[in-house]
Formats: C-alpha cells, sequence, structure tokens
C-alpha cells in the first residue's frame, strides 16, 4: 500500500472513531466522560470569572444563625408560617419553599402553616425518589418525553400544604465531587409527568404558558433551550450567596428590608452546615442547594442559560482528529508535532472563548475522539520509523559483508 493509501486510511479511521466516540456517549454510554466534563468546566468556569447576575432573585436562608436562635432543625413550622407571612406582606411574585414538608409535625405548627400558605402564590418543593442512586429514563422510546428522568414515585407535601400550593420536584444532577452539568426541567413516573420546582416556579413569576415540545420548552413566546433530556444546563454565576441572600434571623429579628423582597422572587430554603442540600460547585466545596435552585430560576427568566450546540460538538469531534493526523501525515518530522500543538492549543481557546460568552461546546467527547487517533498515529510512525531504520541497518550490513567476501 503506497503512502497516499495509508494516509487516506489514516484519516477515515480517525473520523469513523471520532463519530463512534461521540454516537457512543449521545447514547448515554461512556459516562466517564461526563465526570471529565464536568471537572472541565468547573475549568472554564474558574476562567471566565465571577458574573453578576440579574437582579431577580432573593434567597431568604435559614442558616446557622435562624438555628442557634430556636435550637433545632428543621425548622418549626409554626417558625416557618411566621416566616413565609412575613414575606408575603412585602407582596413578592411568587414564593418558592425549597424545605421538605412531607412528614407532619406539631398539630398547631401544620395548622398554623396551612392556613398561611394560603395567603400568597407559592410554589412547594417535592422529591423525585429514584430505583438507584442514579437518575434512570426509559430508552428506546419516541415520544418526546422518553429521555425524561423517570422516577419510581414523588414524594409530595403533605395534602394540607398542596392544597394551597403549586408544586415543584426537586432533583439535581451532579455527581459525586463534581458540580452539576445540567438541572431536569420534567420528572415523569409510569403515569404521571411534573415539573421541576425551578420551572414551576419561573412559569408562575412570568404568568406564562408552558408548550412541552420534542427538544426544547417554551415559556409563553420565549423558547428554552434544554439539553435531549429537556435539563437545563446549568453554570453558577459565582460563590455562594452571588445570588442575594438574607437569613431567615431577619425576620426574627423584624430587621428585613422590604426592597429584598417586593416584586421579585424569593427563594426559602435550608443552608445549615452539616445538615440539608449541598453541592459542590468551582467556587465552593459545598454549595446550598437553594442556591442551584435560585440559580436555575433566573437562568429560566432572564434568558442567559448556557447554549449546547451538538451539532457543533459533533463535528468538533469527528474533525479535529482528522485535521490532527493529517497534520502528523503531512509533517513527519518536528514541525507536524508543533502544528499539533497549536491546533489543540487553538481549540482551547476556542472552546473557552464560546464558553464566556455563553456557548458550551463539549470538551471531554472532543478530547476523548482525538487523542486515542493522534496516539495510535504516532505509535505507527514510530513502529514503521524504527523498522526503516533496522531494514536500513540490515541491508548495510549485508552489503558490507557481501563487499568483505
Amino acid at each position: 500500500m503506497n503512502r497516499r493509501a495509508q494516509i487516506v486510511m489514516a484519516l477515515v479511521l480517525a473520523a469513523l472513531w471520532g463519530a463512534g466516540v461521540f454516537a457512543a456517549h449521545a447514547n448515554g454510554h461512556l459516562r466517564f466522560l461526563d465526570r471529565l466534563e464536568a471537572d472541565l468546566t468547573d475549568l472554564r468556569t474558574l476562567a471566565r470569572g465571577v458574573q453578576r447576575p440579574p437582579d431577580l432573585v432573593t434567597i431568604v436562608a435559614i442558616d446557622d444563625t435562624v438555628v442557634k436562635r430556636g435550637g433545632t432543625y428543621p425548622l418549626p413550622r409554626a417558625d416557618l408560617a411566621r416566616v413565609v407571612d412575613t414575606i408575603v406582606q412585602f407582596k413578592p411574585k411568587v414564593i418558592a419553599i425549597d424545605l421538605p414538608l412531607a412528614e407532619r409535625s406539631a398539630a398547631i405548627g401544620d395548622a398554623t402553616l396551612a392556613h398561611t400558605l394560603a395567603t400568597g402564590p407559592l410554589v412547594l418543593a417535592a422529591a423525585a425518589i429514584f430505583p438507584s442512586a442514579d437518575e434512570t429514563a426509559a430508552s428506546g422510546g419516541a415520544e418526546p418525553l422518553a429521555a425524561v428522568p423517570q422516577a419510581e414515585r414523588f414524594l409530595l407535601p403533605l395534602p394540607a400544604f398542596a392544597e394551597h400550593a403549586d408544586i415543584g420536584i426537586v432533583d439535581i444532577a451532579t455527581r459525586p465531587s463534581a458540580s452539576p452539568l445540567s438541572v431536569p426541567m420534567l420528572f415523569r413516573t409510569g403515569d404521571k409527568v411534573e415539573l421541576s420546582l425551578p420551572l414551576r416556579v419561573a412559569s408562575r413569576a412570568l404568568d406564562a404558558p408552558l408548550t412541552i415540545m420534542p427538544d426544547h420548552l417554551m415559556l409563553g413566546d420565549h423558547a428554552v433551550q434544554t439539553d435531549a433530556d429537556l435539563s437545563l444546563p446549568f453554570t453558577y454565576y459565582g460563590p455562594r450567596r452571588t445570588i442575594r441572600t438574607v437569613s431567615a434571623q431577619s425576620i426574627f429579628d423584624g430587621t428585613l428590608d422590604r426592597k429584598a423582597i417586593e416584586n421579585r422572587i424569593v427563594v426559602i430554603g435550608g443552608a445549615v452546615a452539616g445538615h440539608g442540600d449541598f453541592v459542590p460547585s468551582p467556587f465552593d466545596s459545598l454549595m446550598p442547594g437553594v442556591e442551584v435552585v435560585s440559580t436555575t430560576i433566573t437562568h429560566l427568566i432572564a434568558h442567559d442559560s448556557m447554549l449546547r450546540v451538538r451539532i457543533a460538538d459533533a463535528l468538533a469531534a469527528i474533525l479535529l482528529p482528522m485535521l490532527l493526523v493529517g497534520l502528523l501525515a503531512w509533517r513527519r518530522s518536528a514541525l507536524g508535532y508543533v502544528a499539533v500543538v497549536a491546533v489543540m492549543i487553538g481549540w482551547a481557546g476556542l472552546n473557552l472563548f464560546a464558553f464566556t460568552h455563553g456557548v458550551w461546546l463539549d470538551a471531554a467527547t472532543t478530547l476523548a475522539a482525538a487523542a486515542p487517533p493522534v496516539a495510535v498515529f504516532i505509535g505507527v510512525q514510530l513502529w514503521a520509523g524504527i523498522r526503516r531504520t533496522q531494514s536500513r541497518a540490515d541491508t548495510g550490513q549485508l552489503q558490507a559483508t557481501a563487499a568483505q567476501d
């Protein structure tokens, strides 16, 4: 086989490898790439730096100060009712309670909270219970909701609370020691579909109808671009408390600023060290889950969530390994290696530039598509070079022996 045919074969094999890696990952395989992508996303987020979020949401945190005052966590229902009642009086757009309300408590406290919930625009958190630690989705289905996370059941607030408020599911797509890559917008069981808490709150705050499309959502006239499983790509604005945060203790002290509540979305949630829901973030080792919820709500309303361009990811996974192998085949010297390094630096710079401008290009899949073909091609070149050198040495030795004879 001549050299040109060998190069063409190498380019075709590189393209097939890249296409195979992309297809396998898109179909739910190669899950280790999600972890790598989460780590690379953390690095890009840190490189991008802190961004000032749109001032739409206020977090009222049940924090260490509140627990020290009352001595217990979770917060007694009567105290939670007082928090909600004070917030309602300051006329927010909507109040979301990101706290578990599925268990009965003291009868008086439950009755007080139920009465208070009837006085304001409320959305309560429910939980999706999955059969294993990982979210599962039915595979191979053709209907638009086939890829939506399928739960075993929903853990709903007590009926006395739920009858006075809307319900939204809280669940964050994350993995151990990795920041969330996305937040599911919809959940389903065998016979029921529920909206996530952020989506329910955003729809209520905007007073906009929700339309579910096969590959995106519509909030009124605005299209919400999602991943294939109708989850929202997620990125942090900054460290904890980047979203406006006030302690619920200010309510008990009578010092809560009305301007922090009026005409805003208010999310009440736990931020007690050693208790509640925390996830890792690029900026903090532990970020309260209520801040993830609040960030997602802000993304939905401000229309500033990250945009995933899957066709660009597919093209990069196919074309980048072809380009790198072509450069190595074109210049079988140090110049070829320099060109490969320059292309990789350029690709990394383009990827970071796109990320800082709201376009999220998959880095992990592209690396997995490009690195093995380049390594194999370099290995084959080195092996072929050694074989040629050895062949020349053997030929020279035979010629020398023949000359001596």
